[in-house]
């Protein structure tokens, strides 16, 4: 690797951080203003459901046609365009002033946001040795929780009052942030271009849509696809629902701010500390433990008092961080899976992640307004349980590696 490029290599992760920061922002900022915005537009529970489940609708048909663009466009270009997606997403939600108007405000962010995804892989594996990889993608994976913990932080606790408890202008805050972040990332960009020329395209080589193809023939792609599902669903029904739940166990509205921000806070340490100590071996059966412990987490939330709410969510929070990097490292050795044809297999996993993704608010909305969040936390039992059956099934389809001769 090129010295000048090795220097520069963390200056771009710096600014790849930052667009992942913008990212988690845009997914949390209404998270705690849920039952305020739904109150304020006069949305059912099923509906606001659907709101926090629009972009990820969009995110999933955008997915694979994105995982292809990186590959072609060059991460230069990709990662600019989805930073002006993103805050044109953020900028539309305060003016929104219906359920229409909101359900397409969040959607633009569905078109950004893969962008990030699948661009983040690719620039690890095309600027970072296979030794640094686990803890780029680590480092990496801890932007998104930060901008998820500022508004879980900050939006009931200090932006509502001090506006007057107007969440559009409280929305209008972090769009702005959002803003600023394109110009961050258009700099660092231009400038490791002159370090290294050209270094993020393989716009000749790129594999587009038959390396996608291709990649589905693997049972283990198959099996780690799978468990996309189930993973994104967990995830998204938490991340849109988590503080309204913390609120139906007898906490107050900030204090539920604060202690679902506190989950996403500890996740942030799993994400950094994880994914570099699990040796690669005991990846994938770490992962089936973790999904288990996500499904003792929600038996843990469903019991009736607080006690047992903060157990939970202390395991949830330090956890959570886990799954998603700790996947993306044993996607990038699947057989089948090579630097060429990362942005194909990110395309893929954050498809099937994100159809997940978009089930998993909604359904549990609905089920919100027919049984409470009881109904809905019994769901999330089967699919976490579910998915760590998946997890031990991907570890029988994993090729036995051979005791290997000098290649470290």
């Amino acid at each position: 690797m090129h010295h000048q490029r090795h220097q520069f290599r963390w200056v771009l992760l710096g600014a790849l951080w930052m667009v992942y920061f913008s990212f988690g922002l845009a997914v949390f900022s209404m998270a705690p203003l849920v039952e305020t915005i739904r109150e304020d537009l006069d949305m059912s529970k099923g509906a606001m459901g659907t709101v926090l489940g629009a972009w990820p609708l969009v995110y999933l048909v955008a997915a694979l046609p994105s995982g292809a663009l990186v590959d072609r466009l060059g991460l230069r270009r990709s990662l600019g365009i989805a930073t002006v997606l993103i805050s044109v997403s953020a900028l539309l939600r305060p003016v929104a002033g219906s359920f229409i108007a909101m359900f397409g405000a969040v959607a633009v962010f569905g078109l950004g946001g893969p962008l990030v995804s699948v661009g983040a892989p690719k620039l690890v594996s095309v600027w970072f040795d296979d030794d640094e990889r686990a803890m780029a993608m680590g480092i990496t994976m801890t932007a998104p929780a930060i901008g998820g913990v500022l508004p879980l932080a900050t939006a009931n606790s200090v932006l509502m009052p001090a506006f007057d408890q107007s969440w559009r202008a409280t929305l209008f805050v972090y769009a702005l942030i959002s803003v600023a972040i394109i110009a961050i990332w258009l700099v660092a960009a231009a400038a490791a271009e002159r370090v290294a020329p050209g270094v993020d395209r393989d716009s000749d080589s790129a594999p587009g849509f038959s390396g996608a193809w291709e990649l589905l023939g693997h049972r283990a792609v198959q099996a780690m696809l799978a468990m996309a599902v189930g993973m994104f669903f967990f995830n998204h029904a938490l991340n849109g629902w988590l503080p309204t739940i913390i609120e139906d166990r007898g906490f107050s509205s900030s204090a539920a701010g604060y202690l679902a921000g506190s989950v996403t806070a500890m996740s942030i340490l799993g994400a950094l500390v994880g994914p570099r100590f699990i040796p690669e071996k005991h990846r994938i059966a770490t992962m089936a433990v973790v999904f288990a412990l996500f499904g003792l987490t929600t038996i843990l939330l469903n019991v009736e008092g607080r006690p047992s709410a903060f157990v939970g969510l202390a395991i949830m929070g330090s956890i959570r961080g886990l799954a998603v990097p700790l996947s993306l490292v044993v996607m990038m050795q699947l057989p089948g899976v090579t630097h060429r044809n990362m942005g194909a297999a990110g395309g893929l996993f954050f498809t099937a992640g994100e159809a997940g993704g978009v089930v998993g608010p909604i359904l549990f909305g609905v089920l919100s307004d027919v049984g409470g969040s009881t109904a809905g936390l019994t769901l999330l039992t089967g699919v976490a349980a579910t998915t760590a059956l998946l997890a031990l099934l991907l570890r029988t389809e994993m090729p036995r590696a051979p005791q290997q001769s000098g290649k470290k």
